[in-house]
């Protein structure tokens, strides 16, 4: 992959925003409008090199290794009335392919489906049902969206996408308050037929700063993992402006989850008298992205991902137990026009003080990964 030097000279950067948007949701501003249907699509292309073989280790979002691949291609169709609404996001590409490949059928191929309808219209109260966005962590699949090309640990493991019921309720101007009750945690076919409850409470103290609190319980026992006891899940999120230069957003989160060595061969729940163990993860991040002009920029994030009983990540080196790993990157940013950009990003993984080897070569298992990734994304 020897082009990616002469990428650097492209840059690229976001358009400058009146104000903050929610990036832990798809876009949902851009599309040509015909009446009440607006229709938009988007095209991801990416390149990575690495020396990690065909596919890089424990991720999903632009995951191809050492050969072009498409990460995202997508149509986005919504319908709005003053009191119905619909969305229909058909999407393909490798990030489906990893993404969804627990799901059956057809379903692998939607990046959202919902209808929604207005019950109240005085507390202008929102119901929507089916495939719906997430609400979990400050980044989507949407590569534009985010101040970096790739996506963090912290998105890479938790839910891009839930199935099931959401009310929304603005609660004052600046303060939304959303419900959801929802099949579990990333999945639209439900694995044990008992529902999950998540809230997200969204405030906007100006039009420059988000803050965005999230919580998630269930019970995610399944025929993958039948030791498995509720989850309880929260995180915690800031997206900002400073001045005219700068782009911010960092995030927090933690979860428990409960497990027991009494394993049972159905998806009947545990019995009371199991002997439960709480299993925590957490993580954390902050990306900045400074604008050089309204084309170019440059980003870079810090992030560290602690899951030390292997809740969400077996280490390829099964050796070794519990995944705990960090990454820190610079993304340079160019804008073409007003509907494409051009992303160069470097990204290293490391896996800690203690030096566990965790990431595959050739030649056995380091420490450390590095990432050259390139790409060209264009919407409308």
């Amino acid at each position: 992959m020897r082009f990616f030097p002469l990428l650097i000279c492209l840059g690229l950067s976001t358009p400058l925003l009146s104000q903050v948007v929610n990036t832990g949701f798809v876009d949902t501003a851009g599309g040509e409008h015909l009446g009440k249907i607006t229709l938009g699509a988007c095209v991801d292309v990416y390149a990575n090199s690495s020396g990690a073989g065909k596919t890089l280790p424990y991720m999903v979002s632009s995951a191809q290794n050492n050969t072009f691949g498409v990460n995202l291609a997508m149509l986005d169709i919504r319908y709005q009335t003053t009191g119905i609404r619909a969305r229909l996001v058909p999407a393909f590409g490798t990030y489906m392919n990893a993404n969804m490949a627990n799901e059956p059928g057809t379903l692998k191929n939607l990046l959202e489906a919902s209808v929604g309808v207005r019950i109240s219209k005085k507390l202008n109260l929102w119901m929507d049902a089916g495939i719906l966005g997430s609400p979990y962590t400050n980044e989507n699949p949407v590569s534009k969206d985010q101040l970096m090309y790739s996506r963090s640990l912290s998105a890479e493991n938790s839910p891009y996408y839930l199935s099931g019921v959401k009310l929304g309720l603005p609660l004052r101007e600046n303060v939304r308050f959303y419900a959801y009750l929802i099949n579990g945690w990333q999945q639209i076919q439900d694995h044990n037929e008992q529902l999950s409850l998540g809230t997200q409470l969204e405030w906007q103290p100006g039009k420059n700063h988000i803050i965005n609190w999230n919580t998630y319980i269930g019970n995610e026992k399944s025929i993958d993992h039948p030791n498995f006891g509720t989850r309880y899940f929260t995180d915690l999120y800031w997206i900002g402006k400073l001045g005219k230069k700068w782009d911010v957003s960092a995030c927090v989160y933690a979860g428990v989850q409960r497990y027991t060595s009494l394993r049972t061969d159905s998806l009947m729940p545990i019995p009371d008298h199991a002997d439960y163990k709480q299993y925590t993860w957490w993580n954390a991040n902050v990306q900045v992205k400074y604008a050089f002009n309204s084309k170019l920029s440059l980003s870079g994030r810090l992030e560290w991902f602690d899951d030390a009983n292997n809740i969400f990540q077996t280490p390829m080196h099964h050796a070794i137990k519990g995944y705990r790993t960090g990454s820190y990157g610079f993304c340079l940013n160019r804008k073409i026009e007003d509907h494409a950009l051009l992303r160069l990003e470097y990204r290293r993984f490391f896996s800690g003080s203690d030096a566990i080897s965790i990431y595959p070569f050739d030649s056995g298992y380091r420490d450390n990964l590095d990432v050259v990734s390139a790409s060209m994304f264009v919407w409308f």
